[in-house]
């Protein structure tokens, strides 16, 4: 298998320094894990890492199967948000499938970690279980309590604005609200 070119891959990670960047080939392998990436993923996994061992192989594995675990397959556009198991700091995921330019299929992907940041409480998992959501319209109704437009759920989310509007109407439908305040009210403390 052809590994794209280094500069390729400088490139797209000079571009985006300040968040956490983990590139994976197909065969999820981890090719490329920054600083910021490690840090955020050392604090996720810290309660599967307690043995106090420095085990690289372990960290390695628990960073693929949490990728996996949230993101599934990573051969398209996709993104989750995580929580932090012991605080309230939550982390958006997005995948990037990379392309060389000669190349049809990509050969690697590049995830982007990121803290979100919350000016209210916002506990995913019990709004997704209250109201019955599927894991993409919690993530909307997430992008929701940030004030996004339907346009920028749909960029955020790799969705088209469409699609959004007919997931916003849906979780309306369960909430049993007609306004996008509601939504807002409804799971904001």
């Amino acid at each position: 298998m052809k590994l794209p070119s280094n500069d390729f891959l400088n490139q797209i990670i000079l571009n985006r320094s300040s968040v956490g960047i983990v590139i994976l080939n197909n065969a999820y392998d981890i090719l490329y894990l920054n600083d910021e990436a490690h840090s955020i993923f050392s604090a996720l996994l810290a309660k599967d890492l307690s043995s106090g061992e420095n085990n690289p192989s372990k960290f390695n594995k628990l960073v693929v199967s949490t990728i996996k675990n949230n993101l599934g397959d990573l051969s398209a556009l996709s993104s989750a948000c995580i929580s932090h198991p012991n605080n309230d700091s939550t982390y958006a995921l997005r995948t990037l499938p990379l392309f060389e330019p000669d190349n049809k299929r990509s050969s690697c992907t590049l995830i982007m970690i990121e803290g979100v940041t919350m000016h209210h409480k916002f506990d995913i998992k019990a709004v997704q279980k209250k109201f019955g959501f599927t894991k993409r319209e919690t993530e909307v109704t997430f992008c929701l309590t940030k004030g996004f437009t339907n346009k920028e759920i749909a960029q955020a989310l790799s969705l088209s604005p469409e699609t959004v509007h007919g997931y916003v109407k849906q979780i309306m439908k369960k909430m049993r609200t007609t306004t996008r305040a509601g939504i807002v009210g409804k799971v904001l403390p």
